[in-house]
Parts: C-alpha cells; sequence; structure tokens
C-alpha cells in the first residue's frame, strides 16, 4: 500500500495568535501542512499538555514530512475545520519526551519507543 500526501489544507484561517491550546484535547487526528512553497500534508495525532500544542511522530527519521520541518518549520496545522499557521520545534531534551510519553500514555507505564520524535507547535 502506498500512502498518499495531500497538498494545501482548505478550511477557515485563523490569524490571531493562539496561547492555549487545551481545546484540542478532544481532537486526536488533525492535519499538518509543511513546505510552505509546496504544501505537503498528511495525517498526524495531535493533542496537548496543559496550554501547549504537541504532534508526535513514530519512526520519524526519515520520514518526508519530518525532513520538511526539518529545514523550514513553517507549518499550518488543521483542527475541527479551522487552519493555524504554527511553528515546529522538535522536543530533544530526553527527560522532558520520557515525560510527555509517559503523561500521553495516561499513567500506563511504557518504555519510550526508539525514533519517537515529537513537536512542540507554536503559533506564528
Amino acid at each position: 500500500m502506498q500512502i498518499m500526501p495531500g497538498g494545501v489544507l482548505n478550511g477557515e484561517v485563523v490569524g490571531e495568535a493562539v496561547e492555549d491550546w487545551s481545546f484540542v484535547a478532544d481532537a486526536g487526528l488533525c492535519a499538518l501542512e509543511t513546505r510552505p512553497g509546496f504544501p505537503h500534508s498528511i495525517t498526524v495525532y495531535c493533542f496537548n499538555e496543559g496550554s501547549s500544542l504537541l504532534v508526535g511522530c513514530m519512526a520519524c527519521e526519515g520520514k518526508v514530512w519530518s525532513g520538511y520541518v526539518t529545514h523550514d518549520n513553517r507549518a499550518r496545522i488543521k483542527i475541527a475545520g479551522k487552519v493555524y499557521p504554527v511553528e515546529m520545534r522538535q522536543i530533544t531534551d530526553r527527560q522532558e519526551l520520557e515525560a510527555l510519553w509517559q503523561k500521553r500514555r495516561g499513567g500506563t507505564e511504557r518504555p519510550l519507543p526508539e525514533g519517537y520524535w515529537l513537536y512542540r507547535l507554536s503559533s506564528r
């Protein structure tokens, strides 16, 4: 099976900065658009931790979209029909990554998978 990415995300674009992403708690799957010059969109799991917006990526090294983010961290994310311009920053601190992984698991203790990357998104 070949997975085909999408292009430009359609929807109402939210121009105001978002400081509190807690409304994402029930969103689950979100559409993420990377590579602004020639948009590439995919479906990702998004979630919040307090007021922060996070996107996880399993076996992320070598994925096309994560490579695009490495070169240009500007992106857009679609949540509940609205499109938000964001910047993505990979969380590289191992302790922070472990703590967020365990919180995401809802208290179920599981080891952090190899190759799991996590991004914090902020409005731009």
